[in-house]
């Protein structure tokens, strides 16, 4: 998932997306469009390049294609 021009700011208290409902919902990142719930814990972590990476704790559930 690739999103462009979006906004965010980084504080001490976390990252915050800025994108706001402008002129709808479809001009913002929506939690709708990803696995993620409110509530979900993420650790910082770095990648081999030192970019930031948010890993979601905890057991991650996947999506078994039962025949």
């Amino acid at each position: 998932m690739m999103y462009v021009d979006y906004k965010f700011e980084i504080t001490d208290e976390g990252l915050l997306m800025m994108d706001k409902p402008d002129p709808d919902e479809t001009h913002m990142v929506r939690i709708s469009n990803t696995s993620f719930e409110p509530g979900n814990k993420f650790t910082l972590e770095l990648d081999e390049l030192g970019r930031m990476f948010f890993k979601k704790d905890g057991p991650v559930q996947l999506d078994l294609e039962l025949y």
